[in-house]
């Protein structure tokens, strides 16, 4: 199967969000979503609008690099002049400048004071895109309710409100799965996923972590994968299993963070490409891959039992066809049978893949 194009065309947008699209650009708003509801194709497509009718005086900013890196590698499709802004560099390498108009995906990760300086920055309007469902960073820092947005905004930038209600990226066999994962989700509804993909998702035992990594490695190979998601809980993670793909002979991309020496990070995505990217589930926000892998599951830290688990609800989010979920010893009690129905999942692979 080809690569999908994750960016969306005008043409193929729905009544929902072609509101967001045709809405005055003299005026603000906040568009909310589900994972997979084309937030950030949606982003992009409303600066391509800006820039065509208003000028290049635009900036988009998000969170993390790894979804930076990634929009502007749809930059082109969408002839937009402009690159894109990872915000510690908007605010400390740029000085948090200013723009007639400043589009933010992601905004339920930033701060109150971060989206004030937004606010401020925006001489015309802003435009934030984002999913009170994906706010993983609560543990870490104080995140802002989108909800309460409004609260910040002075009367002369008041603002619209949009919802996306459609979900085009998962397919319903992994939507079924993860509403047991995610916290504070709408009710399921089976009517607003669009995609036709129709695979079981598949949660796998290893006697270790080493036949994980060589059971991801026999996947890629067989199937000849080209759009692959390694996605992993913390960077200790990222950095064995990085060595083990070096090991066993599998190129690859990685995304891993040295919180105690910043000289030890390594930052090899290229989302040009075709390699399998190796990244925290925390650096997938926003991404999407034809096939993920999640390995190495485990117990949820008490002490951060919700964060851990809404973060684990993004990595299974990032699939738009194939999930496969790796663990060694006892299955987390968050996977159990108690938990989540053993019908919505395999528990095997083809004979061959098992005999690698």
């Amino acid at each position: 199967m080809a690569k999908k194009d994750w960016m969306i065309k005008e043409s193929e947008l729905d009544e929902d969000q072609i509101q967001v699209l045709m809405a005055t650009h003299e005026k603000s708003c906040v568009v909310t979503g589900c994972a997979g509801s084309g937030k950030s194709a949606l982003a992009l497509i409303k600066a391509g609008r800006i820039q065509k009718e208003k000028g290049n005086n635009y900036k988009i900013i998000v969170f993390t690099k790894a979804l930076c890196r990634y929009m502007n590698a749809g930059k082109e499709a969408l002839k937009l002049t402009n690159d894109f802004f990872y915000y510690w560099d908007w605010k400390n390498h740029y000085n948090a400048p200013s723009a007639d108009y400043i589009i933010v995906d992601e905004i339920q990760d930033f701060t109150k004071e971060e989206i004030e300086e937004f606010i401020s920055a925006s001489e015309k309007a802003f435009f934030f895109f984002g999913d009170t469902a994906q706010s993983i960073y609560g543990g870490f820092k104080t995140t802002f309710p989108v909800e309460k947005i409004q609260n910040l905004v002075p009367q002369n930038k008041r603002f619209k409100t949009f919802d996306l209600y459609r979900n085009y990226r998962l397919p319903i066999p992994v939507a079924r799965l993860v509403q047991y994962i995610g916290i504070d989700l709408d009710g399921y509804d089976e009517n607003i996923y669009k995609s036709r993909e129709n695979q079981i998702p598949k949660l796998l035992q290893y006697e270790n972590i080493e036949e994980q990594a060589k059971s991801i490695v026999e996947i890629i190979k067989r199937y000849s994968l080209t759009d692959v998601g390694i996605l992993l809980p913390y960077n200790d993670d990222v950095l064995i299993f990085h060595r083990l793909f070096n090991e066993y002979g599998l190129n690859h991309e990685i995304k891993y963070e040295d919180k105690q020496c910043w000289t030890n990070r390594i930052d090899s995505l290229n989302f040009t490409t075709e390699n399998p990217k190796v990244m925290t589930y925390h650096s997938a926000k926003g991404l999407q891959f034809e096939t993920v892998f999640i390995p190495n599951i485990r117990e949820l830290n008490m002490l951060r039992m919700e964060q851990e688990q809404k973060a684990l609800y993004v990595a299974m989010t990032r699939t738009y066809r194939d999930l496969y979920i790796m663990y060694s010893g006892n299955l987390p009690s968050h996977l159990s049978e108690s938990v989540i129905p053993k019908e919505l999942y395999e528990t095997s692979l083809t004979k061959e893949i098992v005999d690698f």
